[in-house]
Parts: C-alpha cells; structure tokens; sequence
C-alpha cells in the first residue's frame, strides 16, 4: 500500500503564443452530484448529411415544406419560403421517393429518423408537376412572382404567374387583395388535397412494411408538422386563420391517436413550437398574453399542453406525446446566421453577444439582449430572462412527469464562423448537463465546416470513432463567461472534461478533480484557427490538473482516467 499521496499537479504547456501571461480560471468538478445520462441523440442534426463521413445519430427531416408533403407522391409545397409551390421530388411513387432514401439510409447507418407528420388537414395534390397557391392569372397583379423575383434576368425554368401572396390594393381590384396587402379567399384546391388522420397512419403503414415497426427496427419518431402557430404566415394559403390551444390540442388527439393506433411503440413529438413566444401563447394571441391564453386560466400554453397530455392519459391509457419539443433560436442580433461565408457576424460585438445567448438555454439571471428583453422581467414569467431548458423542464416535473424534452431545431451561427463552432460545442454541451433528451441542428453543418467541428468533438474526437458518453456530472467554471466547464463520467472507463475559452486571449484552467484519479491522459481541441487534434498527453495520479494556455476561442476536451473508488477508498488509505 502506498502512502498518502498529495495532490498532484499536472501542467501542460500547450504549444500557442501568448503576448502576455494567461489568466486563470478555477474549474471545480464533482463526479457524485448532479448525475444525468447523455443522450446521443442531442447530436442530431436535419437534413441529409453524409453518414458515412460522421454518424449523426439523429437525423430530422422538417421545416416548412414537410407540413405539406404527399407521401404516395413524393411532392411537397414549398409554403412562404418559396411562392407556396408543389415541388415533385423523386420518382413519384414512395418506393423511389427521397424521403424513403434518407430512411433507409439513416437506419443503415445505425442512426435514428425524425420525421414529420403532416397534421394541417392539405397535403399536395399527386401530379409530378409545379404549382403553387396564388396565381396572378386567377389572384390579379401580386408585389413579386417567381420571376421578377430575379430582377431583369430570370431563369429559364421560373413561373411568372407565380406570385407571393402580397398585392397592392390601389392596383389589385379583383377583390382578392384585402386593404393590408394580402391575397385573400384563394381556393386551396389549387394546390392541396384533403389530408386526415388515416392519410398518415397509412403513411406509417407503409413505413412499417418497407423498414419495420418502430419496435423491431424501423422508424421510431415522428413530430406532429412544423411550428403549426406559424401557420397563419408560412401556410396561409391553406390555413389562414391563427391558430389556438384548442386547435393545437385537437390535432394532436386525432393525429396523434392515429399513429399510436398503428404502431403503439412510436414515438410522438409534440407540439413543436417555433420559438419563444408560443411557450407562452398560441398564435390566436400574437405572442404572450391574449383572449386565448386568459380563456384557458391565464396558463401559458406549453404548460396546458403538458397538462392535457398527462389528463389524456388519466382518461383513456394512451400517452398521446412523448416528448415536449421545441425550436429555439437566440434573439440577438446578427446571432443566428445562415450565410457562408459568415455576413458579418463574427465582429468582435456579434462574436462576443452569441458567446453571451447561450445563457438564454439556462441562466435564470440572464436578461436576452434582445428583443425579448422588452417583454419584461415581472413575475411569474420574467419573459425577458428565457431560462429555457429549467423552465420547460419545471413545467414538465409540475403538468406530466416523465415527457422528454426534444430541442428538435437550433441555431447559433453560421457553418464557418469561429464563433458559431465554439457556441455549437457549447450548447451541446448545455444539453447534456441540462437533460434534453434529443436535439437537432438546423440543417447538417457542412462537410469540413467549423460547425461540423463541433459536432465531430463528441461523436469523432479522434478520428478512429471516439466519442463522449456517459453521464453528466457537475462541474463549476468560477467564470463562466471566460471558460465554460462540463462533465461527462462513465464510471470505470472514463471522465471526460469539456472546456470552452470564449475568452479572445489565451486561458489556464485550474482545475480540482475532487477525487484522485491516475493513469493515462489525452488532450483534444480545436479553434477557429485549427481543426481537431490531440493537442498533449501524459499520465496523472491526482487530484488536480492545470490546462495552460487554452487558445483564445478554443474548445478543449480532456479524457482521464476514471479511478476505482471503492478500490481507492478500502484500501489506499494512510
């Protein structure tokens, strides 16, 4: 037996040059509390990005166009993205469609579908050919068509007679063009067909002849459309009226019955809000407060929707939702960008402000700078401080316990902004130690992409398939807005810490392990500057480390060794 050892400590001198020495922030881990497994599946992404190059374990298929979306056909409807136009996809028929596709080689991968399933009551007529909800021809003259859309040289293959759905009253006369500017009273018909319950149950029958039910292989997760309180904007043409709890609530019974009726091992995501101000009131109110919220008890919406699940099942047996899902994107200006290269959104300003949003996830203190920070901080919503994941998972323990929590579309950033690599690591690393139980990006970060980075720390850190598992434990950053500090533990494999230098200029992380650990060692990290690479390694046997010289805006993983306690604490004593 040896004798006491005190704690070591163990320098590392990263190779980076620091033009004065870096500060040092105290990082305490303990590996007994806070305990919470880590789901792969918050590595989710939608889109259809290459497996084979890095194994997503979830992929989503969703946004706008898959609220409308013929499955017998392989058409969907484009909605406001896009001139609400029918687009053919594949080969007409679901045996060659792309949806298929990406199941059959998502499953092949080993990795699991999110798909959506269309509850807006119109799916696209079954033709293999365009078109689209408001015809100039039928509508009268419209502020931009598919055309005029690019200016004095539109391609080709565009359709002037498709138009936006905006017109000028004083030279619109048709009657369809109300006093605000919008085509109004179009015929649905002229895109969409009816669509019910059994249209998608039998969507998921045919899913569970071609790969299997959800318990024996095939598909196991479906969300209830996209963001149905945008509906009065992105599918007005189908659906203009604004939507209500009451709505919201029916849809799910009759839809989502449907799909437990046919495959009572699915997985059903509910209701996918849009963002922030559905967690609180349905579109019918226009954000917040309102008629509707006040006719049903003043309680924000995502809470009574939690509420009528867990009633539903009291009654009928059935949970009709498994997991709670929601879309989430920082409010910040020049925070979330699609643009690549990155439009400007990596100024020292944006940079250090989307850094700050990740605070929105789970910082009860924190007032958005953003918009949200106008709604106001008055008890008991305190609008203007999110505190996402905490406050929907109170909901949760409060109105139905045991509903997971599904993230199911983020962004913090543009694929190759440096900035947006380190913020994507970071909210990664949120979602694990806050318990969402499955995430996905909006879309798949681009191969080679900084973001993809992020996502490869966890899933790829070395190249040969190495990846963060475990559960999450706690550990503390005495400040969190130079280093953020998460643990990941697996009992007698490994403890891996993740450390996060949104600082601009090189960092030392002191870090206390509470508790002796020895053996091997490795560093991994990368920035804006450099991908991924074992950076250091070595052999510990103590209870204290310190990282010198974390690069400016770097995200670092270190593996150690997990010690056998109960070992260490019979027999390694004095």
């Amino acid at each position: 037996m040896r004798s006491e050892v005190a704690s070591a400590l163990l320098v590392l001198s990263l190779a980076v040059a620091t033009p004065v020495q870096a500060a040092t922030v105290s990082v305490q881990v303990d590996l007994q509390s806070d305990h919470r497994p880590l789901n792969p599946l918050i590595f989710g992404v939608s889109g259809a990005p290459d497996l084979s190059h890095l194994a997503y374990p979830l992929i989503r298929r969703g946004g706008n166009s898959t609220t409308r979306y013929n499955w017998q056909a392989d058409v969907h409807n484009t909605a406001a993205d896009w001139f609400y136009m029918n687009i053919p996809d594949g080969n007409g028929t679901p045996a060659g469609s792309s949806l298929e596709g990406l199941v059959a080689s998502t499953l092949a991968a080993g990795s699991q579908p999110l798909l959506t399933l269309s509850t807006i009551g119109w799916i696209p007529k079954p033709v293999q050919q365009k078109r689209w909800g408001f015809s100039v021809a039928k509508y009268g003259a419209q502020l931009v068509t598919e055309c005029s859309y690019f200016g004095s040289s539109p391609p080709s293959w565009c359709t002037a007679d498709a138009g936006n759905g905006r017109c000028n009253p004083a030279q619109n006369q048709t009657g369809f063009c109300n006093a605000a500017g919008y085509i109004i009273g179009n015929d649905p018909l002229d895109t969409s067909d009816i669509s019910t319950a059994q249209t998608q149950a039998n969507w998921v029958a045919h899913l569970q002849q071609r790969f299997g039910t959800a318990a024996n292989g095939g598909v196991r997760y479906y969300a209830l459309d996209n963001e149905p309180m945008l509906w009065n904007s992105t599918h007005r043409d189908v659906h203009p009226a604004p939507l209500t709890y009451d709505e919201i609530w029916q849809r799910t019974v009759t839809y989502a019955s449907a799909i437990k009726a046919q495959d009572p091992a699915a997985k059903i995501l509910g209701p996918v809000t849009w963002g922030y101000c559905d967690l609180f009131g349905s579109a019918a109110d226009n954000c917040l407060d309102g008629d509707d919220r006040a006719a049903h008890g003043g309680t924000p919406f995502v809470q009574w929707y939690l509420q009528q699940v867990c009633s539903y099942q009291a009654a009928h047996g059935v949970r009709l939702v498994d997991y709670l899902d929601l879309h989430y994107y920082p409010q910040g200006d020049g925070v979330v960008d699609f643009s690549d290269p990155p439009n400007g959104s990596e100024t020292a300003i944006i940079a250090a402000r989307r850094l700050r949003s990740l605070k929105e996830l789970n910082d009860s203190a924190w007032d958005s700078e953003s918009w949200l920070s106008d709604l106001g901080n008055s008890a008991p919503w305190h609008y203007s401080r999110p505190n996402l994941i905490p406050r929907v998972r109170a909901w949760i323990d409060a109105s139905c316990p045991g509903t997971g929590l599904s993230i199911s579309e983020y962004n913090w950033g543009a694929d190759n902004g440096a900035s947006s690599a380190l913020a994507q690591a970071e909210a990664l690393a949120i979602f694990a130690r806050e318990g969402v139980d499955m995430a996905a990006r909006w879309v798949a970060p681009g191969t080679g992409s900084l973001v993809e980075r992020a996502f490869r720390l966890y899933l790829d850190f070395d190249g040969s398939g190495g990846h963060v598992s475990g559960h999450s434990t706690r550990a503390s950053s005495a400040s969190i807005d130079a280093l953020g500090a998460y643990a990941i533990h697996q009992p007698g494999a490994h403890v891996m810490l993740l450390l996060f230098n949104k600082a601009t200029t090189a960092t030392t992380a002191a870090v206390n392990l509470g508790t002796h650990l020895s053996g091997p060692w490795q560093l991994y990290q990368f920035s804006g500057s450099s991908d991924i690479a074992l950076v250091a390694s070595g052999t510990l046997d103590g209870t204290s480390i310190n990282l010198a010289n974390l690069p400016p805006r770097s995200a670092s993983l270190l593996i150690l060794p997990d010690s056998d306690r109960i070992f260490a604490d019979s027999f390694d004593q004095p």
